[in-house]
């Protein structure tokens, strides 16, 4: 399945509760439910369109990962390589050289502040790069449990909180399922744009027009039912410097021009956000895990 039929599957599940009737959610899933409410915002216009539109924060990746590994009744060990492999997603990630941010991913910031001579055809270059790069994502993954804090928080270090990698992802879904127009969107992400609390508006970052990659655009040349798709923001302003969204930023919007008969429709998130506390810091190990399940077996075969 495509990355936009997927998450249309997620915003009907999670918006609607569409789906045959789901088991008692465990603490983990409700925690995620939550944290969802806090980065969702949604708007539907006297148009019938539906709009919901997902601030995809690190905290909100976090508290999903730990719903699907309780879910899948996976241990820690497993929901930490999950996790490390979400940062390995966007460290590694090819982004556009005009973004005007500070770093692209992370082996160009070796290139450029580490080794500029660096030679990845070199294998014992390589192996030095792949172990400072292994470093990065295991000391990030580490703050996530840094005792001093709640699991889930608005900052993890200056890259990672509010944004994911010093960007603003947005995961946006459309439905008009309630609503007699059939509007364009094929380039809907050149009508979608970011507005900061003072005003001053931005354009999405992509290498496909406003898309990262091929796969965030709709799967759609014109709105019928529903499509999603995703836009990046780096966080940085005009200036180069000073953040979108920082610790004293007050609130953003995001805005969409001419879907449908709204002329535009806005979507505004006030920070903080604030997210649930989470039931534990950690899961059980897979030791515990197929401990359990080795007594429940035995404890079934001596009815």
């Amino acid at each position: 399945m495509s990355f936009g039929g997927m998450l249309s599957l997620l915003f009907c599940a999670l918006t609607f509760g569409c789906g045959p009737d789901p088991s008692p959610p465990g603490p983990f899933e409700i925690a995620e439910d939550a944290a969802w409410r806090a980065v969702n915002r949604s708007h539907r216009g006297t148009d019938g369109i539906f709009v919901q539109a997902e601030l995809r924060t690190f905290a909100y990746e976090i508290a999903s990962a730990y719903a699907t590994a309780e879910r899948e009744g996976l241990g820690q060990e497993q929901l930490e390589y999950r996790l490390k492999q979400l940062i390995y997603s966007y460290v590694d990630g090819v982004y556009p050289i005009e973004d005007g941010t500070d770093i692209n991913n992370l082996y160009f910031q070796y290139l450029v502040y580490v080794n500029p001579s660096f030679d990845p055809g070199n294998p014992l270059q390589k192996q030095v790069f792949n172990n400072w790069r292994a470093q990065y994502v295991r000391q990030l993954a580490d703050l996530i449990y840094d005792r001093k804090y709640p699991v889930l928080r608005s900052t993890y270090d200056e890259r990672w909180g509010r944004t994911l990698y010093s960007r603003l992802v947005f995961i946006i879904y459309l439905n008009n399922e309630e609503s007699d127009l059939a509007p364009r969107v094929a380039d809907i992400g050149k009508h979608t744009f970011l507005v900061d609390d003072e005003g001053n508006r931005y354009e999405p970052s992509g290498l496909v027009g406003p898309y990262l990659y091929e796969s965030d655009r709709p799967e759609q040349e014109v709105l019928d039912g529903e499509t999603v798709y995703r836009l990046f923001f780096p966080n940085r302003r005009a200036d180069g410097k000073t953040p979108i969204v920082g610790a004293k930023t007050e609130f953003v919007q995001l805005e969409i021009e001419g879907l449908g008969e709204v002329p535009v429709r806005r979507m505004r998130w006030d920070f903080p956000l604030v997210y649930p506390e989470m039931p534990a810091r950690r899961l059980p190990s897979e030791a515990e895990l197929a401990e359990r399940k080795r007594l429940a077996k035995a404890a079934e075969e001596t009815k």
